[in-house]
């Protein structure tokens, strides 16, 4: 049962010392759709966001991000180029647990504002890139997953052999994804600190760059063209200048097929998706997944099967994208 505004605002008092409600808002939009959040500002304007799980799953994504902000010192943090979460209290409610956090300066942002011409794109780019060059011994040093090429190719290669034996996939997607999973020389890639669930809402805006960055429960050390699939759905060309920003901020660590294994992953998340509603027996999701199939055949046309990620088109609208990020649970590493 969703508990009201005023649980939460409570959880707020037992967690945080001094801390005075005055406003309590409930928020259910980006990240904080996958918890029951709220926003609660006391007497002097100090703002806070709660959240408290609402499943297992979200749970453990709270738990992790709890971690990975403990191992992302003040140190660390001096070498990105925004703010990061800062947890503020924590308190018990029933078996499970809530936590508070700082309110994060600057304004949510969405796809449709990712334009090419502006500063969004390179400002996206830098940021992602400068998660990218933490040092990698930082987080699996303190016991977060690491995720080898070698994995990441064998998890890709497994979502195309369970979505095959649906026998729902096209012939030309089976082709296209079988190929690429297969081919090695696009899986040479060095394991990177990763944030692992990178979407257009975990950024923050200010005036020209990124203000902060949220939602950090999947923290590991991994393929970094998984913080990097997202931008596949966006224009065309904002997608060229946010890439662009992010391999001249890597430099000597720049990876010529990262481009490609980021839209295989996009494509691949349709493929999930097919795979959640069979899971689930869920005919509209499958219907769904079908639909997004076929547009992405015909948006491939008579491009080679081998070439995943070159000159393709964004997978699916700015619609498509928001709507199943809606509903899809959070994904597992």
């Amino acid at each position: 049962m969703a508990r009201s505004q005023f649980t939460l605002a409570a959880l707020v008092v037992s967690a945080v010392p001094d801390f005075d409600p005055a406003r309590v808002t409930p928020v259910a939009t980006g990240i904080d759709a996958d918890f029951e959040s709220a926003l609660v500002t006391d007497h002097t304007g100090r703002a806070v966001i709660v959240r408290l799980p609402t499943s297992r799953a979200t749970e453990q994504s709270l738990t992790h991000e709890l971690r990975a902000l403990e191992i992302l010192t003040a140190g660390v943090r001096s070498r990105l180029g925004f703010e990061l979460p800062t947890v503020c209290g924590r308190a018990p409610v029933g078996n499970t647990f809530g936590l508070v956090f700082d309110l994060l300066p600057g304004d949510v942002i969405h796809l449709d504002d990712i334009m090419a011409g502006t500063v969004v794109p390179a400002a996206i780019g830098r940021a992602i890139a400068s998660i990218h060059e933490l040092p990698a011994n930082l987080v699996s040093d303190a016991g977060l997953s690491y995720v080898s090429a070698t994995a990441s190719q064998q998890r890709a290669r497994d979502v195309v052999e369970r979505a095959a034996a649906t026998t729902m996939l096209p012939d030309a997607l089976e082709t296209r994804w079988s190929r690429a999973v297969v081919n090695t020389k696009i899986w040479q890639f060095d394991p990177t600190v990763i944030h692992g669930s990178l979407g257009v809402g975990n950024f923050l805006f200010g005036e020209d760059s990124v203000s902060a960055v949220q939602g950090w429960g999947a923290l590991h050390v991994g393929d970094p063209a998984l913080d990097l699939m997202w931008l596949t759905n966006t224009d065309e060309s904002a997608e060229g200048e946010a890439f662009h920003s992010y391999q001249q901020v890597r430099l000597s660590s720049a990876d010529p097929n990262i481009r490609r294994r980021a839209v295989l992953y996009s494509e691949l998340e349709i493929a999930k998706w097919l795979l959640h509603g069979v899971r689930e027996r869920n005919t509209e999701i499958v219907e769904d997944a079908n639909q997004m199939m076929e547009s992405l055949v015909a948006t491939i046309g008579e491009e080679p099967v081998n070439t995943v990620g070159v000159g393709t088109e964004p997978i699916m609208t700015v619609n498509d994208v928001e709507q199943m990020l809606d509903v899809t649970p959070p994904a597992s590493q």
